[in-house]
């Protein structure tokens, strides 16, 4: 704070305000680059690409956008991402998690997956998350909640709400379309888990399982 503490007279207190004068300007552009430099490092810009954490070219296509305006593919139908789920001997683990934003626990263990992503230095884990938020939410509550956290994860939107007519087809253990629910295979090891995944720990135990 600053003071002053010499004779109160007309004159000094002149020089006074012109000495307070002289340091407010030398101190508001220390202020504002400050300000600038804060709110920076507050304000990160949203949503990386959806490329993000992607090590498989044979993903890359199907994980390219095809909606303008949004950052990641949109999918009407089953076969559009089976893709996504078939085996590839390519010595990558694939993680696909089924997800949504309505889905509490889905949005719980999604730093797992992040976490994941960002520590596979190793180039041979691929990680995928299909949200199952329906059709009319996907250019609107979807939209927004990627672009507000900025995911380093590849997310794609898939909008057949006709669980029963597809979820088999990715595991028979997929009984109820009750998510989330996350696949892992490589090469010829599959492995399908049913609920929130509690932990990193418990993740790296199921990524182990295909390895």
């Amino acid at each position: 704070m600053l003071a002053y503490t010499g004779p109160c007279t007309q004159q000094n207190i002149l020089c006074h305000r012109i000495s307070l004068q002289n340091q407010s300007m030398k101190i508001f552009p220390v202020l504002a680059l400050f300000l600038t430099l804060t709110s920076c490092a507050l304000f990160k810009p949203a949503g990386a690409s959806n490329a993000a954490g992607v090590v498989s070219p044979q993903m890359k296509a199907l994980l390219t956008a095809n909606d303008p305006g949004l950052k990641y593919p949109v999918y009407a139908s089953f076969s559009e991402i089976e893709p996504l789920l078939q085996r590839k001997d390519d010595n990558i683990t694939y993680v696909i998690n089924f997800w949504a934003t309505w889905c509490r626990p889905c949005i719980t263990e999604m730093a797992f997956f992040e976490q994941l992503t960002n520590e596979t230095s190793r180039n041979d884990v691929q990680v995928v998350m299909i949200s199952l938020d329906k059709p009319e939410d996907v250019r609107s509550k979807m939209k927004d909640f990627v672009e507000s956290r900025p995911l380093n994860l590849p997310v794609v939107a898939f909008t057949d709400n006709f669980y029963d007519g597809w979820i088999y087809k990715v595991d028979q253990q997929w009984q109820r379309s009750s998510i989330p629910v996350t696949l892992f295979y490589r090469n010829g090891q599959r492995y399908f888990n049913r609920g929130q995944i509690s932990s990193y720990r418990e993740l790296e135990g199921l990524v182990a399982r295909v390895q």
